[in-house]
């Protein structure tokens, strides 16, 4: 089994390190190959070099070092299609790189995908948690969650994860063109587009830990994009 692990950054260099040693630590027991790809948009804390110095350790590591910071989605499709272009993988993974994605799921990811096109980590199934979100949070997240699902008829619980697998045929029969979102609203289009084309998914438990160092790049700006996104879905029911 070979996997292609998807990660986009923007200022994480005090997490990245990390995250790549307990990656190695984990999806080497299952890979026999394993790539990661790193789509750093011109982070100013030099996340970029650090990157590719991480390389120079591991091997495996490819660095996109993007002229400004373009978005989640934009990067996520790019990256995709590094993946699907450059190496012979079976599945491809998203995550993110603050650690509140554990790596220790991506085997149970690996064996759940096996009957299906694509694997979800929710925060919203029974043995899930949230660890370090607030009552507000965690409501304003809900809400937004639920509103998404409605807009977009989505049958997974929790469709603004961004902890997912794919199998390669799965994304290579997407056309990134397609998917206009750019930002965080990207996670619920590529879903709803997957749906659109018969594609089926199925969700797994998570231990979702908010991020502890460096700070979260949800805005204002993500927020009302998303909100519009969702409103257009409504709209043409795609």
């Amino acid at each position: 089994m070979n996997i292609t692990i998807v990660i986009p950054t923007y200022n994480e260099k005090d997490t990245l390190p990390s995250l790549i040693a307990k990656l190695t630590n984990e999806v080497k027991r299952i890979a026999e190959k394993f790539f990661i790809i790193i789509m750093d948009d011109a982070s100013p804390d030099g996340t970029g070099k650090i990157a590719e110095n991480l390389n120079k350790k591991y091997k495996n590591i490819t660095v996109i070092e993007r002229p400004t910071k373009l978005g989640l989605g934009s990067a996520y499709k790019q990256g995709f299609r590094i993946a699907l272009d450059r190496f012979d993988s079976d599945y491809v993974v998203q995550m993110d790189a603050d650690h509140s994605h554990d790596p220790k799921e991506i085997s149970l990811m690996a064996d759940k995908i096996k009957d299906h096109d694509y694997v979800v980590a929710s925060r919203h199934l029974p043995g899930s948690s949230i660890i370090g979100w607030g009552t507000g949070r965690k409501l304003l997240h809900s809400m937004a969650g639920n509103f998404a699902k409605g807009c977009a008829q989505l049958e997974i619980s929790d469709p603004t994860s961004g902890f997912r697998m794919f199998k390669k045929s799965v994304l290579d029969a997407v056309n990134f063109s397609e998917i206009k979102s750019e930002g965080f609203a990207f996670q619920v289009e590529l879903l709803c587009y997957l749906r659109r084309k018969g594609l089926h998914g199925i969700e797994i438990p998570t231990i979702f830990v908010n991020r502890k160092l460096g700070k979260s790049k949800m805005n204002l700006g993500e927020l009302i994009q998303f909100s519009k996104m969702c409103i257009n879905l409504l709209r043409n029911r795609i």
